[in-house]
């Protein structure tokens, strides 16, 4: 019995991972087509001082953001804990 719980938990760890894989893919390639991520856990448009935009969405352990100065859109991805060069700019 004790058996077989360890393959159902070795089982379900190993879908977790491939789904999150999964995600982390499709959202990488949308984000280099300029779209946003399938799922936003946690979206902020972040005021600058210069008439720039700054967009970011966090999602399951990486972030996509937009950054639009002067009328050219700058997209980018990464993991949710580093920040950018924008984002130390920005002091956030």
């Amino acid at each position: 019995m004790k058996n077989k719980i360890w393959t159902i938990v070795k089982i379900l760890i190993v879908t977790i991972v491939a789904i999150w894989i999964i995600f982390f893919v499709v959202d990488y390639f949308r984000a280099r087509d300029g779209k946003k991520p399938m799922i936003c856990l946690k979206e902020e448009n972040i005021p600058t001082n210069n008439n720039t935009t700054y967009y970011r969405c966090t999602s399951f352990g990486y972030k996509y953001y937009e950054y639009t100065e002067q009328g050219k859109t700058t997209y980018g991805f990464g993991a949710f804990f580093l920040k950018n060069d924008i984002e130390k700019e920005l002091g956030d």
